[in-house]
């Protein structure tokens, strides 16, 4: 529950800080891709998500396409993504989050460090899953 509603926060409101101007045709695919995301309809995001990358590639594209992949259980796939939307905005607080969760569902290690990095650019979805994921039982 708790990955479904961050997942449906994040795309209803993110809304993209500083981006260049793209064309229509890119908005309607960006949006379409939320729509279908919010739906759970992934795989289907993911195709416009591609199609809408082929024509810019601002980071928070790469951050929704990251979580239709999570919704696939394609772990590789969302790592990559949220790494890309990190290269490209290294204060995207929800992608460390988003990284966070996926890193703890492969056993990686790591996972603290994103969730306590997005914790300190002040995510209250971030502390709820380091407590869950990081804190010692």
């Amino acid at each position: 529950m708790y990955k479904k509603s961050l997942i449906i926060v994040c795309v209803i409101f993110i809304v993209p800080f500083f981006a260049k101007a793209q064309s229509t045709e890119f908005y309607n695919l960006y949006f379409e891709g939320n729509a279908l995301l919010v739906k759970a309809q992934y795989a289907k995001a993911v195709e416009n998500y591609n199609k809408a990358l082929k024509q810019a590639q601002p980071d928070y594209v790469y951050f929704n396409r990251g979580n239709a992949y999570f919704g696939l259980k394609n772990y590789a796939a969302a790592l990559a993504d949220y790494n890309k939307a990190l290269a490209l905005n290294k204060n995207y607080v929800e992608a460390y989050c988003q990284r966070g969760l996926v890193k703890s569902y492969t056993g990686d290690k790591t996972c603290c460090d994103d969730l306590k990095k997005a914790i300190k650019l002040d995510s209250p979805d971030a502390r709820e899953a380091y407590e869950k994921h990081c804190k010692k039982k």
